[in-house]
């Protein structure tokens, strides 16, 4: 093997380690500030109200308090800024609300401007006064956009709810979903189907949950449990 390809694997394999590091370190933070919590009673979601047979998931994510920290803000931020840069959308949209501190940093470092979809569209509701828009932030019909939210669920619900929204505002999608957590439940396979790539820095059950266990902060059962949960929930998600 010639010396630039055996210096090229050897860079590989540091970037490997290194990231590896960065997901371990992100983890066991965000577990820290109680982004994440474990029981092995289990946690229920809307989907067992429709498939109670579906078990509990042992893992629970909130990441509001985490995206208000003004550290891991910018920690985050900047380990998402190389997907942003390589991109290069004309406007960020946050998938409201809980991400929008996010991406407002994220504004700040690319300096690339960001837009919103209003919280009631996404529940389908109208805004019934004023101008009555459903994104707010200046933008051009045509502009290329970037969907960046917080978490994707084997769903994916909040995409999906927002996909048609913004499409009908005249902005072009990239073909790109950015999240922080992906509950690898198979909300990437689902937004596969429409065209759409999914980039997330943290795995919930390939990177948090097994960095929780294998620092004993999370047990064996939890770590069954969260493997069986996300694949009841792909289950259902893909045969819809």
């Amino acid at each position: 093997m010639a010396f630039g390809e055996l210096l090229k694997n050897r860079w590989k394999r540091k970037g490997r380690k290194m990231l590896s590091q960065i997901k371990k370190i992100l983890s066991l933070r965000i577990l820290d500030m109680g982004g994440v919590l474990f029981d092995e009673k289990g946690f229920t979601f809307n989907l067992h109200k429709e498939h109670p047979e579906v078990p509990l998931s042992p893992n629970y994510v909130e990441l509001r308090g985490i995206f208000r920290d003004r550290v891991m803000r910018n920690m985050i931020a900047g380990l998402m800024m190389p997907v942003v840069m390589e991109l290069r959308p004309d406007r960020l949209i946050d998938l409201p609300e809980s991400i929008t501190p996010l991406v407002t940093t994220l504004s700040d470092l690319t300096g690339i401007e960001m837009i919103s979809v209003r919280s009631e569209a996404l529940k389908g509701g109208v805004k019934d006064h004023g101008i009555k828009k459903v994104i707010v932030g200046d933008f051009r019909p045509d502009m290329t956009g970037l969907m960046i939210d917080d978490v994707v669920s084997g769903f994916a619900f909040t995409k999906f709810k927002a996909i048609p929204i913004i499409r009908e505002a005249g902005l072009k999608l990239l073909p790109t979903v950015l999240v922080v957590v992906d509950r690898e439940e198979g909300g990437a396979e689902r937004l596969a189907r429409d065209g759409f790539g999914l980039r997330s820095l943290l795995g919930l059950h390939s990177d948090i949950t097994r960095v929780c266990h294998e620092a004993g902060f999370a047990s064996e059962k939890i770590l069954q449990m969260s493997q069986e949960f996300a694949e009841a929930v792909r289950g259902y998600a893909l045969a819809s």
